[in-house]
């Protein structure tokens, strides 16, 4: 069965819009002032990388709540690496995982990316098609 998923935004003013999914929660979105923007909201390829550290990140905690494995925190950073030429798509798209906590499993936090990044996160799985895609853990010991 096809799935489908859908966006509604409207054009606040200059290049600001808001938008929403499915969901009805909405996001403001705009664009750089020397183009017409009102630094309003995150830029549309600053919500990209938003969208896919979220989505790994999703995979990833629920993978581990699944598995037992309790951390003091978890947060992510996506770099990304754009064309130079118009349109200016992301070329590289690096993902660091960044885990704090007390004996945390390191086979297991592997496990958990490894399986959002090769079998759940759709949004991994679109930019390994036209990006090299490459990501990284890091873990912060506690006392």
């Amino acid at each position: 069965m096809i799935e489908v998923t859908s966006a509604h935004l409207i054009n606040v003013k200059g290049l600001v819009f808001v938008g929403r999914g499915d969901s009805n929660h909405w996001i403001a979105l705009d664009g750089e002032e020397k183009f017409g923007g009102y630094m309003a909201g995150i830029r549309p390829m600053e919500a990209f990388l938003v969208a896919l550290g979220s989505c790994t990140g999703m995979d990833v905690a629920a993978i581990l709540r699944k598995m037992g494995v309790k951390y003091t925190s978890f947060e992510i950073d996506v770099d990304g690496e754009r064309a130079s030429e118009h349109p200016k798509v992301y070329t590289k798209v690096h993902i660091t995982y960044r885990f704090k906590g007390k004996a945390l499993p390191k086979e297991k936090l592997l496990k958990a990316i490894t399986l959002s990044q090769d079998r759940y996160c759709p949004i991994s799985a679109m930019v390994r098609q036209v990006a090299e895609l490459t990501w990284e853990l890091k873990i912060e010991e506690e006392d």
